[in-house]
This record gives structure tokens, C-alpha cells and sequence, in this order.
């Protein structure tokens, strides 16, 4: 079965003989970009390496930033990696509010931020993570979106295994635990393993989640030569794909140029916006923009 899903995966890469071509908008001001939302006119950011919320507008002009947590990371690059809270994933609730979440690839990434009105209140991740490490060897949350009634997370198999899977939490226990500061493992409805092909003989592992107007799922996955959830490895690319209803994955194509997409976000009118994280924190993340995917995802 295993087998027959890859080279069904191959396949779709196949058919897409054209690589999707991205439109480099802007240069953002934060390096390792790792997840935004779509807002009406706004958008919004976060970075696995720094402790703040930036807001731009969509075609990438700096409007303002927020400070999720206290205090400042360090400059040295190892400190840095240790002490940051790696908010991976960011999604907009029903009600406009924004949820920052950690990756919780180590204990101090456990933690989240809901961001309403202005405010920001801490959230307690642990209790759902620590029941969501049971189900893998490392656990790596790195996408999150709302869809179908659900809150979905993306986990991320970059580390030992290879576990992509969705997390499929039930929203109305979501959002009851985030009125008390935490996301409990009573949310947790299931977890459904995936199987990701290899992108020039490296393993795509899920970035992002993220739906488009017409209600469909898609997912951005990086082909990152590592086998650590903690450390990064060279890149070879990222691939764009689609799940149908029943989450099995009916499109997928190559994207160019050959960044780490670790971001994606659907404006109103369906043009797609993402971001990369090139790894290195004096190179500055691009936003990207892709029109017309309808007729270009095939």
C-alpha cells in the first residue's frame, strides 16, 4: 500500500512537467519565516526564531510589529536555537483571532500565543502534546488551519521515521481550551499518518496547511536532507500539493525557485501567498505570490 501511494506521488510530480513558478514580492524583516495568515487587507507573520508577531500588507509592506513573548532571543546562533519558542504554525480562529503555536520539538516549544484584539494571552500547549508525543518518535508540529469544523495541525516528519501526519482536533474543545489558557488532549480526535514521496532522492516532509475559498485543503512539504527535528539540512526544494475530501493527495507539483516554503495563506480572491526560510539569518524570508492555481496545479 505503502509503496503503491509513493509512486502514485511520483506520478502527479510527473504529470506537472512544469514546475509552478513563484512571483517574489518582497523582502520581509525576519529571516526564518515559518507561518502566515490572510486577513482582508492584512498580513500576518510569524518566525520559528524570533518572539514577535509582524504585520505587512499583502503585497509585503511593513505595517507594524507585536510582541508575543517577553524578553529578546540571543544573537549567538546556537543559544538562539535552544532558548526560542519555534512558533512554526500560525491560524485565524472563526472569531478573527490569530493562534501562534510552537512546534513542540522540545520542551520549551510547548507554548502558544492567542492573539484578540490587540492582546496577547499565553496558552499551555503541553497537555495536548505531551499525548500527541506518545503517537510519534518526534514530534514536530509545523502547519495548523481551520477546515471542515476541525483544527488541523501538520506534523512534520523531518526527524527520526519520517511521521508526516494531520492531527485532526475537534474545534469546539479547541476553542473551550483556549478560554482557559491551554489545548487540552481531550480535543484530539484522530491522527492520520501520510505517506510523502522524495523530491531529487530526499524526503518531502509537510510545512504548512492551508485552505482556499472554495473550501479545499492544501499543504506545502520541503525535501530537507536531515533526519533531526531540531537541526536543519540543505534543502533541495518544496512541492505544492491538494488532499480531496477523504485526505488523499490528488495533486502535487514542484515549485521554483528551490526554497524551503514553510508558509502558506489563500487571500479572499484565491491568489495564494507564501514564505521561505532560506536558514540563515542574514538573508532576509521572501514573500512569494502564485496566481491562477486552478489552472496551474494539474
Amino acid at each position: 500500500m505503502e509503496q503503491s501511494v509513493l509512486l502514485g506521488q511520483s506520478a502527479l510530480l510527473a504529470q506537472a512537467a512544469q514546475p509552478l513558478s513563484l512571483c517574489l514580492l518582497a523582502k520581509l524583516r525576519l529571516s526564518a519565516a515559518s507561518a502566515l495568515v490572510c486577513q482582508g487587507p492584512s498580513l500576518w507573520l510569524v518566525a520559528d526564531d524570533a518572539l514577535s508577531l509582524q504585520h505587512y500588507s499583502l503585497t509585503g509592506a511593513w505595517l507594524a510589529e507585536q510582541a508575543l513573548l517577553p524578553g529578546e532571543l540571543p544573537e549567538d546562533a546556537k543559544l538562539r536555537k535552544k532558548l526560542k519558542a519555534d512558533f512554526e504554525a500560525l491560524l485565524l480562529l472563526p472569531d478573527g483571532a490569530l493562534l501562534a503555536l510552537g512546534s513542540g520539538s522540545t520542551k520549551r516549544r510547548r507554548r502558544g500565543c492567542l492573539i484578540r484584539g490587540g492582546v496577547v494571552r499565553v496558552i499551555d500547549l503541553g497537555p495536548l502534546y505531551l499525548k500527541l508525543a506518545e503517537h510519534f518518535h518526534e514530534l514536530n508540529l509545523e502547519g495548523a488551519v481551520v477546515h471542515g469544523g476541525q483544527l488541523l495541525l501538520a506534523q512534520r516528519g523531518n526527524g527520526v521515521g519520517g511521521e508526516n501526519a494531520l492531527v485532526f482536533l475537534d474545534l469546539q474543545q479547541a476553542l473551550d481550551d483556549l478560554d482557559s489558557g491551554q489545548l487540552s488532549a481531550s480535543a484530539l480526535l484522530r491522527i492520520l499518518p501520510l505517506q510523502l514521496a522524495e523530491l531529487d532522492g530526499v524526503p518531502l516532509s509537510l510545512t504548512d496547511l492551508s485552505v482556499d475559498p472554495a473550501g479545499r485543503l492544501y499543504f506545502s512539504a520541503a525535501a530537507e536532507a536531515t533526519d533531526s527535528s531540531y537541526l536543519d539540512g540543505a534543502c533541495v526544494g518544496s512541492v505544492l500539493g491538494r488532499f480531496d475530501q477523504d485526505f488523499n493527495i490528488v495533486q502535487l507539483a514542484r515549485l521554483e525557485p528551490r526554497v524551503k516554503i514553510e508558509g502558506l495563506a489563500f487571500q479572499a480572491d484565491g491568489r495564494l501567498l507564501l514564505v521561505a526560510d532560506a536558514d540563515d539569518p542574514r538573508i532576509a524570508a521572501p514573500l512569494f505570490a502564485l496566481d491562477g492555481l486552478g489552472d496551474r496545479l494539474l
